[in-house]
């Protein structure tokens, strides 16, 4: 033998795991969050990759040209409010985009 303690008495190789139970940046599942535009839902964001995050939905619609809203983020629930003459564009908008994902 070598004395290498990568490997146990049978040859095989360790089994190394987070016994801390430490919260890690690894995605497990895709996370979802649900949409409402002036308190009226209008679908579900699904975070398909690690890159994807919940503010792009702002910068979905600032692409588009809306720039008089705002959102707030908590939990699993995305709220943006706008002023009423941009919210059923908004929502039209928004609608395509959540279905298309």
């Amino acid at each position: 033998m070598f004395g290498n303690n990568l490997f146990n008495t049978n040859g095989a190789f360790p089994v190394f795991f987070n016994a801390d139970n430490e919260l890690t940046d690894t995605k497990l599942s895709h996370d979802s969050y649900d949409v409402y535009v002036n308190e009226e839902y209008i679908g579900k964001k699904t975070l398909l990759t690690q890159t994807e995050k919940p503010s792009d939905i702002d910068t979905y619609l600032k692409d588009r040209g809306f720039h008089n809203f705002n959102s707030n983020i908590a939990g699993d629930h995305i709220t943006i409010n706008s002023a009423y003459e941009d919210s059923d564009n908004i929502k039209r908008n928004l609608q395509m985009y959540l279905n298309l994902r």
